[in-house]
């Protein structure tokens, strides 16, 4: 029986992307619009893309953890919440342009609210938190950040 709880990953982030999908890459779900560009993420409800902000290709650890509530990392300096849906959990996985690695944490649900976490403490890093949830979130900021968020604000799904 699989409990794990959490999985640190040490991705080669590249293209701008911290990918978390659980169906197969889809190229026509990895495009970006201006919108999305804007708003540094594209979200589909099983096929998730986040900008990790810095621009060059760099590694770093993301953290991928199951928990019942979320509590925000101190060192967080964006912070985004949004639905996700399992659709297939043994193809779930995280990935950049870069690499990708199977995500081996025990999801037991169907939909979650997945809490990204850009954080920055000695070094950049990055936590993504699933908490099972019976309704769908909406997708918005939770915190203000020096990037153009604003704590509060939706965020919208789909190329845009």
């Amino acid at each position: 029986m699989n409990d794990k709880k959490i999985q640190i990953v040490d991705l080669l982030i590249s293209h701008s992307q911290i990918l978390l999908r659980s169906r197969d890459y889809d190229e026509k779900l990895s495009q970006w619009g201006k919108g999305n560009v804007s708003q540094g993420a594209v979200l589909h409800k099983d096929y998730v893309i986040f900008d990790p902000l810095p621009e060059n290709a760099f590694g770093a650890n993301v953290y991928i953890k199951i928990d019942n509530t979320f509590i925000l990392d101190n060192n967080a300096q964006r912070c985004m919440v949004v639905p996700f849906f399992i659709t297939d959990k043994n193809k779930l996985q995280i990935a950049s342009a870069a690499e990708k690695f199977d995500v081996n944490i025990d999801v037991t649900n169907k939909t979650y609210s997945l809490f990204y976490e850009i954080c920055e403490g000695d070094e950049i890093y990055y936590n993504l938190t699933l908490v099972p949830d019976k309704d769908t979130i909406t997708a918005k900021f939770l915190l203000d950040d020096p990037w153009g968020g604003v704590k509060g604000y939706p965020l919208k799904e789909g190329l845009f």
